[in-house]
């Protein structure tokens, strides 16, 4: 199987383009459609990947019979998000924060991942790229697996996720990367069984906590996805692209400022005349 960056290449649709839809359709346009430069970088963007980086590479270890300690975790964190904050465009900060605050933040989240770690053996696949058609899509849908794990007789796909704080109960069960994820798994040709889902939840608090969230879909959950899917990729051949005026993601999006001046663009003429 080609690598996740092998495999966004081509044309293909992703949990996030999905997910951006659903939250926001504009900023799916500003970010798909009009490839429109990004005005800001919030630091949990790279704060977040690198995150991941460091998490894989300790995966990757723990299958190869190794251990990575915290000092030998955090340096690559250090590293990593250095490289990640430089590429940025206009790297922005929540009060107080700065990129030193943040690497030594990450030395407490790192410490109580490790504390929480329980893969040692059952590990089956580590950054796990996966590519399947989904009926009605034009384009493939793409993703990676963080970690794919054998539990009992059956398999769990893993996500690592930071949090500024604890996930409530029943988070994981609406989550709509779970769907997507187990979805694709079943797709996948030599599986005939839905997988369990687990976020392993980091906080970014000053005592940073690591849960466990197991979630299950059924094949209803599954054709629910397909539905959303391709109203989702009809939607965006008739360019309907609206703010989502209330989001909770509009304080640190990257296109604010092209979305305050939207309704006097001939984008939104558009939508207009095709209404």
């Amino acid at each position: 199987m080609p690598t996740i960056l092998e495999l966004r290449e081509q044309p293909h649709w992703s949990y996030s383009a999905l997910n951006t839809y659903l939250m926001c359709s504009l900023k799916y346009a500003f970010q798909y459609v009009y490839k429109a430069k990004s005005e800001r970088t919030s630091a949990s963007l790279p704060f977040g990947r690198v995150f991941h980086i460091a998490a894989t590479s300790h995966a990757r270890n723990v299958m190869l019979g190794k251990r990575m300690t915290l000092p030998e975790l955090h340096e690559v964190f250090a590293e990593w998000f250095k490289l990640e904050c430089a590429a940025c465009t206009n790297l922005t900060f929540k009060h107080g924060e700065s990129i030193n605050s943040l690497i030594e933040q990450a030395r407490f989240m790192l410490d109580a991942l490790l504390a929480r770690w329980i893969d040692w053996d059952n590990i089956v696949s580590v950054a796990h790229a996966f590519k399947v058609n989904v009926p009605g899509l034009d384009k493939p849908l793409i993703g990676e697996y963080d970690l794919l794990i054998k539990e009992g007789d059956g398999r769990t796909i893993v996500d690592w996720k930071t949090s500024a704080s604890r996930w409530a109960e029943g988070k994981a069960d609406k989550d709509f990367q779970a769907t997507a994820f187990s979805y694709a798994y079943l797709m996948e040709s030599d599986h005939d069984t839905i997988p369990a889902f687990r976020f392993d939840v980091v906080t970014k608090t000053k005592n940073p906590s690591c849960d466990n969230h197991y979630t299950q879909r059924t094949k209803d959950d599954l054709q629910r996805f397909v539905r959303i899917a391709t109203a989702i990729e009809q939607a965006v051949k008739l360019g309907v692209f609206l703010p989502a005026e209330t989001s909770f993601g509009c304080s640190d999006c990257q296109f604010a400022d092209a979305c305050k001046a939207w309704h006097r663009s001939s984008a939104a003429k558009h939508v207009c005349m095709a209404a």
